[in-house]
């Protein structure tokens, strides 16, 4: 099994299983959840420049690094 990594550590192209939001902010955790972003979910790094873009499902989105580094993740 891999290990746990912030979302921020992954490069373009890595598929990974979030595992934990680590966030302290309600709101952000409600709007990330609405963006189909909550634990269990698969994501893929699209890009890391200029800013972090990831696929989650149908839905493409960015996040700055802050946010990144709030999502924990398992890289499959």
């Amino acid at each position: 099994m891999s290990r746990v990594v912030a979302l921020d550590r992954l490069k373009p192209g890595q598929r990974a299983q979030v595992v934990e939001l680590r966030s302290a902010s309600a709101a952000r955790l409600d709007r990330l959840g609405a963006l189909g972003l909550m634990p269990g979910s698969w994501v893929v790094v699209q890009q890391r420049k200029p800013a972090l873009v990831l696929r989650v499902g149908e839905t493409e989105l960015s996040v700055d690094d802050g946010v990144a580094r709030e999502i924990m993740v398992r890289p499959a």
